[in-house]
């Protein structure tokens, strides 16, 4: 064995819609994923029997403070329970330490648990050979979470379906400014599921997004929707005001990312984000507006 780490980075939906909800009570998604620049990181290197995680907690930009937010038991945090799955698929007796540095806000949207969960299986999948095959961990990453699969895949864009487990490749877009403005709300992601999910007339069909594989955020803009704005907006109306704020400052796309509370916008002028990131700063429901890259490839696991 040998130590790895990986780069995990945040998420914004690009679209996102609700197709049907489960007898189980998990629902069925339409989704385009588009990865962004925003990292956390995951340590793995061999330790004693078991299962052991330290968590970092790190700024994410100048004067931003502390925005990771609540992290809760870290016994029951993505990272452990990734390694536990890994472990279980492969027969390995664990014996690893974990090392998780935090910049992705929690509870916010950006995906930031499932990034660390896929990050994880990665990192331990090199550290031990590379037992399971990548359509493997894309599986194993499916029982953890919904976003969990696309991180896994390691890919910029992709559509997906069902619970976040069907994936299809898309052109990345071009490179461009994300602005990442974190609100000092959260939502539960099982309230807005319910919340949102009670107004719709489900199941329903899947749109017809048209051609996606142009790289092209114009088009993305023509397209893109989330479901959860209907029910968030309501609830925490400064998060609208926040959105019409990236769109009066030239947002090519600017959305609710997830079931919330992150709201996120599209530029493809660097000087224009980062002045609409200054503006947004000064409101008092915002605890930061942070800007990163769209990525055009993502990073993957690497030897310690």
């Amino acid at each position: 064995m040998t130590a790895a780490t990986v780069a995990c980075p945040a998420k914004v939906n690009i679209f996102l819609r609700i197709l049907a909800r489960e007898d189980s009570g998990h629902h069925q998604i339409e989704t385009l994923f588009q990865a962004v620049g925003l990292f956390d990181r995951v340590d793995v290197r061999p330790g004693s029997a078991g299962v052991s995680l330290e968590i970092d907690r790190r700024e994410s930009g100048p004067g931003t403070g502390d925005i990771v937010g609540d992290l809760g038991d870290p016994s029951r945090n993505t990272v452990v329970r990734a390694a536990h799955d890994f472990f279980a698929a492969t027969g390995i007796a664990p014996a690893v330490s974990l090392r998780l540095t935090k910049a992705i806000p929690a509870g916010t949207g950006l995906g930031g648990g499932s990034s660390d969960a896929a990050g994880t299986l990665a990192a331990l999948n090199l550290m031990h050979g590379e037992p399971l095959a990548p359509e493997d961990l894309i599986e194993l990453g499916g029982r953890i979470g919904a976003d969990v699969p696309f991180f896994c895949a390691g890919l910029p864009s992709a559509m997906a379906w069902g619970r976040g487990d069907r994936l299809l490749r898309c052109t990345p877009p071009t490179a461009a400014h994300a602005v990442l403005v974190i609100s000092r709300d959260r939502v539960s992601t099982a309230v807005a599921y319910r919340e949102t999910s009670a107004l719709l007339t489900l199941p329903a069909p899947a749109a017809l997004l048209g051609d996606l594989t142009a790289g092209d955020w114009n088009t993305l803009g023509t397209v893109q929707a989330n479901d959860f704005e209907r029910t968030v907006f309501a609830r925490f109306p400064q998060l609208a005001d926040v959105r019409a704020a990236l769109e009066g400052d030239g947002a090519l796309v600017a959305r609710l990312t997830g079931s919330g509370s992150a709201v996120f916008g599209v530029f493809d002028d660097g000087e224009a984000a980062r002045q609409a990131a200054r503006r947004l700063r000064g409101r008092p429901d915002v605890v930061a507006a942070l800007v990163a890259p769209t990525l055009t490839t993502v990073p993957g696991a690497t030897r310690a």
